[in-house]
């Protein structure tokens, strides 16, 4: 199970863009996901969702925004810097996690504390 501890922890290890596009191992993942879910390579540096309506935001990325992809009994994540997109890879779901905007501080808060926030 995802749970929000999970998600989380997740944002904090993948906060920036891969390094190596290699370290990704999109190949593998695009295979795995093949049953369900049609995701195409286009040039090297972009990914379609075929599968999606074509006006859907998440129909269309681009490889050098992906931070990380993580593989999970029964989901594949592809991980941005806003949002996860959780591919199912028994079924063709498709969820997505939006990433909580953080709450600036105020001045107060920083001189007396209040409003932490991890």
């Amino acid at each position: 199970m995802i749970t929000d501890e999970v998600i989380k922890e997740i944002y904090k290890t993948y906060d920036k863009p891969h390094k190596h596009r290699e370290e990704l191992q999109l190949e593998y993942f695009i295979d795995l996901l093949g049953d369900f879910h049609k995701i195409r390579m286009i040039d090297d540096d972009e990914l379609i969702v075929e599968n999606l309506e074509e006006f859907n935001p998440f129909r269309r990325f681009l490889i050098r925004g992906l931070h990380g992809i993580i593989e999970f009994d029964r989901y594949v994540a592809f991980i941005f810097q806003g949002h996860i997109l959780f591919f199912g890879k028994e079924e063709p779901t498709l969820q997505v996690h939006m990433r909580p905007e953080k709450k600036k501080r105020s001045l107060w808060d920083s001189i007396f504390g209040g409003n932490d926030e991890e």
